[in-house]
C-alpha cells in the first residue's frame, strides 16, 4: 500500500510539473501548445497592423472609422458577439468600410480551464454573428485577456483557425485619465516591422482622446516609413 501511495504521489508531482512547464511555455505571446500564434507579420517589410478589441463600441468605434477612412487605412477589428448584437449597424459599417473582422469570443470570458464545448460555443456563436454582417470567413481569433492555455489552442487547431496575439499593448491605454500623447508615444517607440498593435475600441470612455491617440500613431508611424495592413493582406 505504501508503494502505491508513493507512486501516486510521484505521478501527481510529475503531472503538476508538466502542467506548470506547459503554462510557463504558453505565457509569452509568441508561444502556445498545439498551434503557433500570429504575434507579428512575417517578413521584413515595414508594415504594421492596427488591431482593435472588444468592440464595436457606440462611443469609440464610429469616430475611429471616420479617422481610418480619412487616412485610407484598413485595420482588423476583434469583435465580441454580444456587442455585435447590441450595435449591429456599427459592426456592419466596420465590414462595409473594408476592415477585417476577427473573433474575440461572445462575452469575453476567461477561457483557461474551460471545457472544449464551452470554448467552441463562444467561437461558433460569434462566427455566425460576424458572417451575418457579410464577411464570408472568420479565420482569426484573439483570446480574451490573451489567455491561451491548453484547451483553446487545441480547439482552434481543430477548427482551422489562426490564434492571434500581438506585438505591443500600450500600458498607458489602461490609465485614467486617458493620455493620447503617452499612448501614441509608447506605440511609436515600440513598433517594429511586422508589429501587430493592440488597441481597444469597445470602451465607452475617452472616445475623443482615443481617436486622437490613433491619429498620432498613424502620423508618427507614417513618418517612419510604415504602411498599415489588415492581418490577411498576404492571403
Amino acid at each position: 500500500m505504501k508503494k502505491v501511495l508513493q507512486c501516486i504521489s510521484l505521478f501527481l508531482i510529475l503531472l503538476l510539473l508538466l502542467g506548470g512547464a506547459a503554462f510557463l511555455y504558453s505565457r509569452p505571446w509568441q508561444n502556445a501548445l498545439f498551434v503557433r500564434p500570429l504575434h507579428t507579420i512575417p517578413g521584413d517589410e515595414r508594415v504594421v497592423a492596427l488591431t482593435f478589441d472588444d468592440g464595436p463600441g457606440k462611443e469609440r468605434t464610429p469616430g475611429l472609422l471616420g479617422l481610418l477612412n480619412h487616412h485610407g487605412i484598413q485595420a482588423t477589428f476583434f469583435m465580441l458577439g454580444k456587442n455585435i448584437e447590441q450595435h449591429p449597424e456599427i459592426a456592419r459599417a466596420v465590414y462595409e468600410e473594408g476592415h477585417l473582422i476577427g473573433n474575440h469570443s461572445y462575452d469575453h470570458p476567461r477561457l483557461m480551464f474551460r471545457s472544449p464545448s464551452f470554448v467552441r460555443d463562444q467561437i461558433v456563436k460569434t462566427d455566425g454573428l460576424i458572417k451575418s454582417l457579410g464577411q464570408r470567413e472568420v479565420r482569426f481569433f484573439r483570446p480574451p485577456y490573451t489567455s491561451k492555455f491548453v484547451v483553446l489552442p487545441w480547439v482552434l487547431r481543430s477548427m482551422d483557425k489562426v490564434l492571434v496575439t500581438g506585438s505591443y499593448d500600450p500600458p498607458s491605454e489602461y490609465h485614467s485619465p486617458y493620455d493620447a500623447q503617452n499612448v501614441a508615444r509608447e506605440v511609436i517607440e515600440n513598433t517594429r516591422p511586422g508589429s501587430i498593435i493592440y488597441l481597444h475600441d469597445g470602451k465607452d470612455s475617452d472616445a475623443q482622446e482615443f481617436v486622437e491617440s490613433v491619429e498620432l500613431i498613424i502620423l508618427g508611424l507614417r513618418e517612419r516609413g510604415f504602411r498599415f495592413v489588415r492581418l490577411d493582406y498576404r492571403e
